[in-house]
């Protein structure tokens, strides 16, 4: 369900829709595990899903919907836990997660081209699978965000829309000049969101709920089209921004783009 009121943007004269890039995205999965081997992650996914997923070779499938994901199979990584501490904090990882994260065996990466809900949603399903499996916890190579087990479990249970925005998208990063920024939108194919020069919360209310604005209501947006918050709201400039945060390739960088909201 859509949690905010919202004014749509207003039209913009002469203004073009943003082209959408020929390559879509990547997204990239990151699930510690205490399996004993890599035929025992096998075995597990088989009776876990009930024969919905398997593992062959370099590749995690599922015959039923034909959809295929590359899956790596990687030794413990010492660096783990730190990684899982970073990436949690917006989603509050405990420590007693993160003591769990430390006593993983290997590491499953799962990776796939997504850029659109359905695609955002089937990689989401396929980790929830491997994690069921015998999985510790979920990290968004692609975001920088990180779960607990229960944490993903229940948002995939529970699962509408919106999820995909809570699933794949941190919204509160901050850079030294104080500009804030989210990042992970293009998991879902659509341009990550920055604004400067208002105080952080504020910053992080007004990306969120113009991220949700798009992941529900599916605009087309144009440069230079306003939108605001609700009705007694200040209004905000659409604009693109030249310079994104992360604009050299990696798990990180937005193909589609980055949004400026600007106080009119």
């Amino acid at each position: 369900m859509w949690p905010f009121k919202r004014q749509r943007p207003e039209p913009a004269p002469a203004a073009a829709a943003i082209p959408v890039p020929a390559a879509k995205a990547q997204s990239i999965l990151c699930i510690p595990g205490i399996w004993a081997d890599r035929e025992e992650l096998v075995l597990s996914i088989i009776d876990s899903s009930k024969g919905d997923y398997m593992i062959a070779g370099g590749i995690l499938f599922n015959a039923k919907e034909e959809r295929h994901y590359t899956i790596e199979f990687c030794e413990r990584d010492e660096r783990m836990r730190a990684s899982f501490a970073a990436a949690g904090k917006v989603t509050r990882v405990t420590d007693a997660f993160l003591d769990e994260i430390d006593k993983h065996k290997y590491v499953v990466y799962i990776s796939g081209e997504t850029g659109g809900l359905t695609e955002a949603e089937n990689i989401a399903r396929a980790g929830t699978e491997v994690l069921k499996a015998g999985g510790i916890g979920v990290k968004i190579e692609s975001a920088g965000k990180a779960f607990s087990k229960d944490t993903w479990l229940g948002l995939m249970e529970r699962f509408n829309e919106g999820s995909l925005y809570e699933l794949f998208v941190i919204d509160s990063i901050t850079s030294e000049d104080g500009a804030v920024f989210s990042c992970g939108m293009h998991n879902l194919g659509m341009r990550d969101t920055i604004v400067s020069g208002e105080d952080i919360q504020d910053a992080v209310d007004l990306i969120r709920i113009f991220g949700y604005y798009q992941l529900i209501d599916k605009p087309v947006i144009k440069e230079n089209q306003t939108f605001q918050k609700d009705q007694e709201s200040a209004r905000f400039r659409i604009t693109t921004e030249r310079h994104p945060p992360y604009e050299e390739e990696g798990p990180f960088h937005n193909p589609y783009g980055v949004w400026r909201l600007t106080k009119d």
